[in-house]
């Protein structure tokens, strides 16, 4: 994709709410970014990411068939990333599902479902409740789905952006 996959939240994110993502990369895909971004200033241009991005996680593919998921969040520059081994999207031949859970200060990304611990988790450095949307750039064949949960639960729920 040359220009991202953009979802708005339909209201603040709060703690607990969660972002469910169905899809598939392309077979011979070299890199799939998620963006939990902010709303950027008001003179930002269109056809760029926001400078303030909460939570970025990247799928990275080496022509040997190797893979990574670097994590990292962005205040205009990027801060601290974190490498780890790639269990989101192993075998890109084949759909996934990735479920976001944000917290009020941490995201944890589940693959395929929330019955396990996490399989990856970030602390984060910019208020949740400040995102304002979910992008996905690069090697992205479709989206079947993207889902936002929020915590019905809560008295306090409302649908109020």
């Amino acid at each position: 994709m040359d220009t991202p996959f953009v979802a708005y939240f339909p209201r603040k994110p709060e703690e607990f709410d969660e972002v469910v993502i169905r899809g598939k990369l392309t077979d011979n895909a070299q890199n799939a970014s998620f963006n939990f971004c902010l709303r950027p200033p008001a003179q930002w241009p269109d056809d760029q990411t926001s400078p303030y991005i909460a939570y970025h996680l990247k799928i990275s593919y080496a022509p040997d068939g190797e893979s990574k998921v670097t994590q990292n969040w962005k205040n205009v520059e990027w801060q601290q990333e974190q490498v780890s081994k790639n269990w989101l999207v192993a075998d890109r031949t084949k759909p996934f599902t990735a479920v976001f859970r944000l917290l009020d200060n941490q995201v944890k990304v589940f693959v395929d479902n929330v019955q396990h611990s996490p399989d990856y988790e970030m602390d984060m450095q910019l208020p949740v409740e400040e995102i304002h949307s979910v992008e996905l750039w690069n090697d992205f064949e479709y989206v079947e789905e993207l889902t936002f949960r929020f915590n019905n639960a809560r008295d306090s729920y409302q649908l109020n952006a």
